[in-house]
């Protein structure tokens, strides 16, 4: 998609690009299953991947609003604009959290997975030196040397793949939580047309 399609889809103002949700209240932003209290509810699944897919649009230094436009003009009361403001900031902390805690345990698992492979390339290398020493016939004992080499090294694949490629994307939405986590959310009212 190209930069002026996206910059199409959202207003910009001083500099700052725009994510405008439309609702007729706020409860519209909250799942309505969590029986916890109103401003401790997560957030509706929709509207937390829509805000997302928005702020990814864009690189991470861009200056970005969230407006909520709302029809109910109970939600523009000072109380009611700052839970909703607030629901939303923590719920993106917490999912930063989640992130950053999810980044640790992948960090964990590769280095466990990474001595599996180390030990099992180290056996299978001195397994493959073991069978090419031995009186077998010498084609067979480079096809059974051979085979034990690229299971090695097979072995290592996933763990050298973490260690340097799995850990990026988790780390790039954990990013992506703490930009909107830190986002100035207006709540405004605007009526039903």
């Amino acid at each position: 998609m190209s930069r002026k399609h996206i910059l199409d889809r959202y207003k910009i103002e001083k500099d700052n690009v725009i994510i405008e949700v439309s609702i007729k209240n706020s409860r519209q932003l909250f799942n309505e299953h969590d029986p916890a209290p109103f401003r401790d509810r997560d957030l509706d699944q929709q509207f937390v991947t829509y805000i997302v897919s928005a702020v990814e649009e864009f690189p991470l230094r861009t200056k970005m609003i969230i407006r909520i436009l709302t029809a109910d003009e109970r939600d523009t009361i000072p109380e009611n604009s700052l839970t909703v403001r607030e629901s939303i900031q923590k719920y993106f902390q917490y999912e930063s959290e989640l992130a950053k805690a999810k980044l640790r345990k992948r960090h964990r698992t590769a280095r466990y997975f990474f001595m599996i492979g180390f030990f099992t390339l180290f056996a299978c290398l001195t397994l493959a030196q073991l069978v090419s020493s031995t009186k077998l016939n010498p084609t067979i004992a480079d096809i059974i040397s051979v085979g034990f080499v690229i299971t090695g090294w097979v072995a290592m694949w996933h763990p050298i793949e973490t260690l340097l490629y799995g850990w990026w994307p988790i780390r790039e939405q954990r990013l992506y939580f703490d930009k909107i986590s830190q986002l100035n959310i207006e709540v405004i009212h605007s009526p039903v047309s």
